[in-house]
């Protein structure tokens, strides 16, 4: 696997985020919104268009948002687009790490109920 081609196919085609709600993807993209601000980038979520723009201070650099469980980014300059989808990776990074922390963490402690032995309300010596 070739990582330079994966990011042109991500940039061009989009990154999937599978089958989500309306719902699921306008959270997402709120998230998304405040990981931008917190990385320094200026940018507003419209309720309208359901989309991130990303602006500079002349100009507007980059429209984000979901298409059909699809993550697209569209640039609308020539500069500063790439620092924009190096920043939205890292989002999805570790939104899926955390998602995955916490699924595990469901498991364990699906995994801890379910070997209870106290249950009859007997203690055992």
């Amino acid at each position: 696997m070739n990582i330079s081609e994966e990011i042109k196919k991500a940039i061009k085609y989009g990154i999937f985020l599978g089958d989500i709600s309306d719902d699921e993807s306008d959270l997402f993209l709120r998230e998304l919104n405040l990981f931008l601000i917190k990385k320094k980038n200026f940018c507003f979520f419209s309720n309208t268009t359901k989309a991130i723009i990303v602006s500079s201070d002349l100009e507007d650099l980059a429209e984000i948002f979901i298409h059909r469980g699809t993550l697209k980014v569209t640039p609308l300059a020539a500069e500063g687009y790439f620092k924009i989808f190096m920043d939205m990776l890292e989002f999805i990074s570790k939104k899926h790490k955390k998602e995955t922390e916490d699924k595990a963490k469901v498991k364990v402690k699906t995994t801890e109920e379910d070997e209870s032995t106290e249950d009859d309300g007997d203690l055992w010596l």
